[in-house]
């Protein structure tokens, strides 16, 4: 029997969150579909609020309008979870020296920036002296603790899901209302609340994702309670350490942290505090900035039920709720969204601006095209487990899936990234792919076979996969397909051996290409080393 709604909302971050506690505060049915990916930029979030941000230290717009909202949202969902973890206390802003410092002042006082006052201390209880300001109103949200309070919460009222949506395949749009076929949901609307993640309805939503990486550290003899900010911000934890960030690297939309990164914040860091700080855990996220830096909500041009709520950048906690609520009442057939935030701005200018899909997207959605609950298929090399968790979920409980991986660290990253999804039904094994046509036994032939070849992110780039051993899985994986299904091979040609292995695996596919359907997706065909996509579908009937 399906379950009707007022509105679905796809995406349980800031944004999500803050729109179903807004529609439901307002006696609205709803029922989140989140991806439970624990890498999302919300989740990794610091949530700071401050009225003076960036290089040039101006007010932030509209902080006014948008803090009181924030501060009262925040401290209702408290109440209603009985958890607490909204903070509001003053943050300090650091100077070089000051002179600096002075300078500041002077703009402030011009732009009537208020509640600022000087302060002079120490970080450490030997370190050296600091100067700077005292910023209120300011407060810190635990974010990862917030999105869990929500997270139970609304699957306590059974209106929470954790699936990951082919909108190609799952949802369809008629003139009343939204179905998504296979979790039997019947909707007024859908609301798109996705971060970075991108999609083809707002193709040009986040048209500037930027990816973050935080430290969280132990630096020697750190007394301040209060959040400090200067190159980077340090923010002490309950449990004795602090995180530290962050960076932005426009360049870069994988959700993973990188060694430079790391390096970036620990050189600023060494600019605030003295001796050797330890690193506890890196973490990190993409933010979906827009170029303007406002967010976007609004209608989609052509499809009545579909709406779009991100762009929130690095300001999600801010001005979510504020956010939250004008959407709420656009759903509720008002019209009148701020110009700075509203959809339509992005027409003009952006229509013609479409960014291409990454090609890991582009081989999930191949596969997705075809894998169904219950299914069985094979991540031939799991790599840190992105498309283990993709493959587990679209097979759902009833299906299972196999992953290879030659090296202990990825098969560790991949089962911690299961468990924290809640997903049961992936067995790993510490072998390479070549071993497929043995290990793969099953009754049930597979109906989606993934490689993603090269080396493991931030691990030895020496240990890479090999074009002998990558044929031969590949030979087997085309054989044990089930017909109709998908083989994805990600080659990358970038590094040492990758375009020997690329042109083995071309020269392999292309013998299969007058009997199969093969597809070959070049993400930069200007460029030599850049990465091509293979998608093969396998005949329905024996050649």
């Amino acid at each position: 029997m399906s379950t009707h709604v007022q509105t679905i909302i796809v995406g349980q971050g800031l944004a999500g969150s803050a729109l179903a506690w807004t529609l439901s505060t307002a006696g609205h049915s709803l029922m989140i579909v989140d991806r439970g990916e624990p890498n999302s930029a919300s989740r990794v979030a610091a949530g700071l609020v401050t009225p003076v941000t960036g290089k040039r230290l101006v007010q932030s717009p509209d902080f006014e309008a948008d803090w009181a909202p924030a501060t009262a949202f925040y401290q209702k969902v408290e109440q209603r979870t009985g958890q607490h973890f909204w903070t509001e206390a003053p943050m300090l802003r650091l100077f070089a020296n000051e002179h600096v410092r002075a300078e500041f002042l002077q703009r402030s006082d011009n732009q009537q920036v208020q509640s600022i006052a000087c302060w002079d201390g120490l970080l450490q209880a030997e370190g050296q002296p600091q100067l700077g300001i005292v910023m209120q109103p300011a407060g810190r949200l635990n974010v990862p603790a917030y999105l869990a309070a929500t997270r139970t919460h609304f699957e306590s009222l059974n209106s929470l899901r954790c699936e990951e949506l082919n909108f190609a395949r799952d949802v369809e749009f008629t003139d009343r209302q939204v179905t998504v076929k296979r979790l039997d949901l019947i909707a007024k609307r859908i609301v798109l609340c996705q971060g970075a993640t991108a999609n083809d309805y707002f193709p040009n939503v986040p048209n500037n994702p930027a990816r973050g990486d935080i430290l969280k550290v132990r630096i020697p003899d750190y007394i301040r309670p209060e959040v400090a900010h200067r190159s980077v911000w340090i923010a002490p934890n309950s449990d004795g350490t602090q995180s530290v960030g962050a960076t932005y690297d426009w360049n870069s939309t994988v959700a993973e942290p990188s060694s430079a990164g790391r390096d970036e914040v620990l050189h600023k860091l060494g600019r605030m505090v003295d001796g050797d700080v330890e690193v506890v855990d890196h973490t990190a996220g993409v933010r979906p900035t827009m170029k303007d830096y406002e967010a976007v909500l609004g209608r989609h041009p052509n499809i009545q039920q579909l709406f779009v709520f991100n762009g929130l950048g690095s300001k999600g906690t801010l001005k979510a709720p504020r956010l939250a609520a004008e959407l709420s009442s656009i759903l509720d057939g008002e019209d009148n969204i701020r110009a700075t935030v509203c959809y339509d701005r992005l027409k003009t200018t952006s229509e013609v601006e479409r960014r291409p899909r990454p090609l890991t997207q582009r081989a999930q959605e191949a596969v997705a095209s075809v894998l169904q609950p219950g299914d069985s298929a094979v991540d031939a090399t799991v790599g840190n487990g992105f498309d283990t968790c993709f493959l587990s979920r679209t097979v759902g409980p009833t299906g299972f899936v196999i992953g290879f991986d030659v090296q202990q660290s990825a098969l560790n990253a991949t089962a911690k990234r299961l468990q924290a999804a809640d997903l049961h039904n992936v067995t790993l094994l510490h072998k390479g792919h070549e071993t497929l046509a043995d290990e793969a036994t099953s009754a049930q032939p597979p109906t989606a076979i993934m490689f993603n070849l090269g080396f493991l992110p931030r691990s030895d780039h020496a240990i890479t996969t090999q074009p002998r051993t990558t044929v031969k899985a590949i030979t087997a994986a085309v054989e044990l397909l089930k017909p109709a299904g998908v083989l994805t091979v990600l080659a990358y040609r970038g590094h040492a051996g990758g375009p020997e292995e690329f042109a083995a695996v071309e020269q392999l596919l292309q013998r299969y290409a007058d009997t199969h359907d093969l597809q070959t997706i070049n993400s930069t065909p200007a460029k030599a080393t850049s990465p091509v996509l293979f998608v093969l579908k396998k005949a329905t009937t024996k050649t």
